[in-house]
Order: C-alpha cells, then structure tokens, then sequence
C-alpha cells in the first residue's frame, strides 16, 4: 500500500510539471446585441503592497450576486483581474461575449485617501457608458457598493423600476470595516481547500464581531463553518458556532435566502435530512434562482442518495450561473447514475468547457481539474482524464476533494488499489461525510471491498 500511495505522489509531481496548459478548449462566446448583459472583472489592486486583493475580488463577486437579479440583464462569472484600461475591458468583454464589462481601480490617490474608481465600458464601441469615483474606503464601502449596483442597473436594465425593488431590499451593514471583512470571507470562501476555508471562517468572525446585526455576516460564518465540519474537520466546536450563527442569522433576516441556505448546511451536520429541505426550500422561494441553494440542495439529496432530486436541482443551478462549473458537472454524474446516458454527455461536455474556462482564471484550482477528470472519462477521452487528475493531485497533493475525485475516477477504470490509496491517504476519518462516500455511484466497484468497508466505517456520520 505504500508503496503505491508513493507511486501515486511521483506520477503527480512528475506529470504535473510537464503538463501543457491545453487539455480541453474552451470556446469563446459571440455578443448577444440584442441583450443587455455583463462582466464584471475584479478590481485592480494598486495599493503598493497588495492590501486590498481580497476586497477587490470579493467586491466583483458580491456585485454578481446582486447584478445577477435584475430583471432582463445577464451577468457572466467575474473573472481574473487584469491591467485596468478600455482595451483590456473590450477584449475581456468580447471573449466573455457580452455587451458591457465594470471594472475599476482600489487604492491610494494623490490627497492621501483610499479611492475606489468604477467604469462600465462599452465591448462594441470602447466607451464608457458610467463611471464614479468614491474616497474613503473601506468606512464608504457600503454606500459605494449601493452607488455602484444602482448605477450599473439604471446603465443596463430595460425596467429600472423593478430594479429599485430589488435594490430597495438588501440591508447589509453600514460599516465599512465589517463589510470589507465579509468581501474578504467571500473571497476566500470561493477558493478550494480547507485552509482558505478555515481563513474565510476567521473573516466572516471579524465581520459580526464588528457589527453583530449583520445578518449576512451571520449567515456567512455559519455556511462556512458547515461546509468545514461536513467536508473536511468534524470538530464539536465548528458544529456549535454553527448552529449559534445559524439562528442567529435568521433571528435578523428571515427573508435573507443566505440565512436559509445556512441553515439548510447546518441541518446536514446534524442528519436532520427532512429540517434541511426545508430551509433549502424556503430559500428558494425567496428567490427562485439562487445558485447556493440549489447547489446545495442538490448535495443534500447526493447525500441521501435521492439521485433523481438531485439531478433536477443540479441542472437549475447550473442553468442560474453559466458560468459555474461544479453543479454542471455533478448533474452529469446524477443523470448517468439515472441511466440517462445521452443527458449525461451532453452536460459532461458542457461542465468540461465551463471548467476549462475557470482552469484559464484560477489555473492553481486543482478542484477544476479533478472533477473535469471524471467527465473526461465519461466522454471517452481516458489519456486526458489521466492527465488532469495527474494535474490536480500535483496542485494539491494534501486536498481531500482532490484525493477523493482521484479515488473515484480509478475505480471507474477499474484500478481499485489505487483508488483505494487515494481514499485511506486522506484524513476522511475527520469528515462527516458518510452518506456521500456510501450513495457515490463512482465508488460502486469498491463497494464489497474489506479495505473500502474499513474506510466507510471510520466516517462520521
């Protein structure tokens, strides 16, 4: 056994550093005209020092969030930041295929304050069609964000009017400082492994520590902490913060779909299935749409092996963002378990080039490789299905997730030491993740397995 976990740990390192770029294309999209739609690029950072990364990465991502809501606009996946300028902005907005892009600028101006500049240019003809300055961040941080969003959505909207109401009903924090917190969380929270994991928890603290109303902040803390105990470190104390934030949060805002999405992750922790529905449920009514409550539903019933409600759910998320690839791909998954075979490539295909494109953005994400892996095998294509695990095990040799997709793409080749390998390698003893491991149709051919049944049996529940 060692000897083959050692094997597996220099086939990575090897393949990892001769592996070119390329292993799928993914294709750019022509511009919509008719439709107003965006993308949003993470602000750059021009601090000396790089002090506002997190922000200026979390702001493109909460600005998302919200931009995705308007009535008739459609808002692409924020990117990678770039040098800032008109020219960069169309290009970006020609490759994304759509008809506007915001960026912006975060950092020191000449009078000594902290300046954040926004410009919403034109991909067809390089203009700018809005722009604003506001000094004095991160303290006018939520008045900015406010300013922004309204700007943009007056710029873009077809049906200003319906975009006031949604503006009209987010209530976060007026402090600058908590809110800065909370972007910091949210971008490290997007980011794989336990570690950014464990670093968004310490942020989301600092923000409802700063501001204890802070609903969101609330909500936040209690995801992320949910999201450590199931699928990583099942420590008592992440169960009780959880549940503290959890009730917290929905005790200020009830009709924060965040609250109930937190809620729903809480529930799981503590197989209370039937609890967990329905605060996933009440999300969803609150809006319809909502990427995290979907995608998070859709494990909830992974976990109970509910594969059929979880195919359904997986396809309306990846139908709400287009742009994320995990519940693409995982709906893949569902639908071959459901023997719907041809449904099932044509998502492979489409979570692969939606992979791909993440891949260009965060090419450290060995998450996007290891779950690209097991669609490339189910296209066909097994020698790229080696070499993007190859690719992921070498960019994250100590992630869970990435052992695990690992285990799983080796028993489908019927490499059951291997896989195995993969699975007693990792610390899957510290999860609570066992109704995942015991319905996950990848692992079938190891089910009978002694060595598989030691591993299932030293999981928490």
């Amino acid at each position: 056994m060692a000897r083959i976990a050692s094997r597996i740990r220099a086939l990575a390192g090897k393949l990892g550093r001769r592996l070119s770029p390329r292993p799928w294309i993914a294709r750019d999209t022509a511009i919509e005209e008719d439709q107003p739609s965006l993308a949003i690029q993470p602000l750059h950072d021009l601090s000396p020092t790089g002090d506002y990364g997190h922000i200026c990465r979390g702001l493109a991502v909460d600005l998302q969030r919200v931009l995705m809501r308007m009535p008739g606009l459609r808002v692409a996946r924020a990117v990678q930041a770039v040098k800032p300028g008109g020219e960069d902005a169309v290009m970006l907005g020609r490759r994304r295929g759509v008809r506007s892009v915001l960026t912006g600028t975060l950092g020191p101006s000449p009078q000594g304050h902290t300046l954040l500049a926004m410009r919403l240019v034109d991909t067809i003809g390089g203009h700018t069609r809005w722009s604003a300055r506001f000094a004095g961040v991160p303290d006018e941080l939520p008045t900015a964000f406010m300013a922004i969003a309204r700007g943009v959505a007056r710029s873009l909207s077809t049906d200003p009017d319906s975009c006031e109401q949604v503006l009209g009903k987010l209530r976060g924090t007026a402090h600058g400082h908590a809110y800065a917190a909370l972007l910091a969380g949210l971008d490290y929270a997007r980011q794989p492994g336990r570690q950014r994991l464990l670093q968004a928890q310490r942020q989301f603290r600092r923000a409802k520590e700063l501001d204890s109303q802070y609903a969101r902040a609330w909500a936040e803390l209690a995801a992320c902490n949910a999201r450590i105990y199931i699928y990583s470190i099942a420590q008592t104390e992440l169960r009780r913060e959880a549940d503290e934030a959890s009730r917290t949060a929905l005790s200020l805002r009830p009709d924060l779909p965040e609250s109930h999405v937190a809620a729903g992750l809480v529930h799981m922790m503590f197989d209370r299935w039937e609890q967990a529905r329905g605060h996933f449920d009440q999300a969803l009514a609150l809006r319809p749409n909502h990427y995290p409550a979907l995608y998070q539903y859709g494990r909830a019933c992974m976990h109970e092996g509910e594969h059929a409600r979880a195919a359904e759910l997986y396809q309306r998320a990846s139908d709400a963002d287009p742009d994320e690839y995990q519940a693409t791909l995982l709906a893949a998954q569902a639908l071959d378990q459901l023997g719907q075979g041809d449904r099932a490539l044509l998502f492979a295909r489409e979570g692969l080039d939606r992979a791909s494109r993440h891949a260009r953005v965060f090419p450290d994400d060995g998450r996007a490789y290891s779950m690209g892996a097991g669609a490339l095998l189910r296209i066909g294509d097994e020698a790229a299905a080696r070499d993007w695990i190859n690719r992921a095990l070498a960019l994250d040799p100590e992630d869970v997730a990435v052992h695990y997709n690992a285990a799983c793409l080796y028993a489908r080749l019927g490499e059951s030491e291997l896989a195995l390998s993969c699975l007693e390698r990792v610390e899957l003893r510290q999860m609570a993740n066992r109704g995942w491991v015991e319905h996950d149709p990848d692992l079938a051919a190891l089910r009978d397995h002694p060595r598989f049944q030691r591993v299932l049996g030293g999981l928490r529940a």
